[in-house]
């Protein structure tokens, strides 16, 4: 079963992917949904379904983060990847909530110091940000750095993590 629901969201429209009971992808309101359908009605060859009560249960789940209730995402994800961009996201889901790293940071942690520019890619191409929450690496500097929702949504996810 292949399930994409979309909903409003305080950081405005997303849209999950769903594989068989396991989230593959999160999406920002500035991903066509048109793309979307056609990409996975080639994929598999099934049924896409708009909603089901595992994707009503995950978007509770992502509205409960959103405004604060929760402070991580708790649900099954098919996590395709490089492993090494695997590694970078997996490390990145154990900051915890409320705090920061810096793309450095992140590299040494998964023992590639000079990897600070493949730990930048591997976010840009997240496809379960918040759930890997990506928005809390930041520039060594400081300043916010790119995110795939927009830096507003960065700024909305940081600020609502440091209020808590």
């Amino acid at each position: 079963m292949i399930g994409i629901t979309r909903f409003q969201s305080p950081i405005g429209m997303l849209t999950i992917t769903v594989i068989n009971e396991a989230v593959e992808k999160i999406s920002f309101g500035n991903e066509s949904m048109r793309i979307l359908n056609k990409l996975y009605m080639h994929k598999l060859d099934g049924e896409i379904v708009s909603e089901s009560s595992f994707t009503q249960h995950v978007q509770k789940q992502i509205l409960s983060f959103l405004d604060g209730r929760c402070h991580s995402l708790d649900f099954p994800v098919v996590h395709i990847n490089t492993p090494f961009r695997k590694r970078v996201l997996e490390v990145e889901r154990e900051i915890p909530y409320g705090e920061t790293r810096s793309y450095g940071e992140i590299a040494k942690m998964i023992e590639s110091p000079n990897a600070y520019r493949a730990v930048g890619c591997a976010n840009s191409s997240n496809p379960l940000p918040l759930y890997f929450p990506c928005h809390r690496i930041i520039l060594s500097n400081g300043k916010l750095g790119d995110y795939g929702g927009g830096l507003k949504v960065k700024k909305y996810l940081l600020d609502l993590e440091s209020s808590i």
